[in-house]
């Protein structure tokens, strides 16, 4: 099984607005903590791994941190 290649976050941003990644991908190359937060998102929301879901996720790890620099 090949290792996953992790990517900094400007590097991500610039693989996904040039298309080259789309949401899972973006997810599954930022972290193996991301992965797993992922997976276990989707499991606990009933939610199916795609696009979508992917999408949502990051959505919602972006209100996250944002929570994180008010507090």
């Amino acid at each position: 099984m090949a290792a996953t290649k992790y990517y900094p976050e400007d590097e991500l941003v610039e693989k996904f607005q040039s298309g080259e990644y789309g949401w899972i991908d973006y997810v599954n190359h930022h972290s193996p903590e991301w992965q797993e937060e992922y997976t276990a998102f989707c499991r606990e929301r009933g939610l199916t791994i795609n696009e979508e879901s992917a999408e949502q996720f990051v959505e919602w790890k972006g209100d996250q941190l944002e929570n994180e620099q008010e507090d």
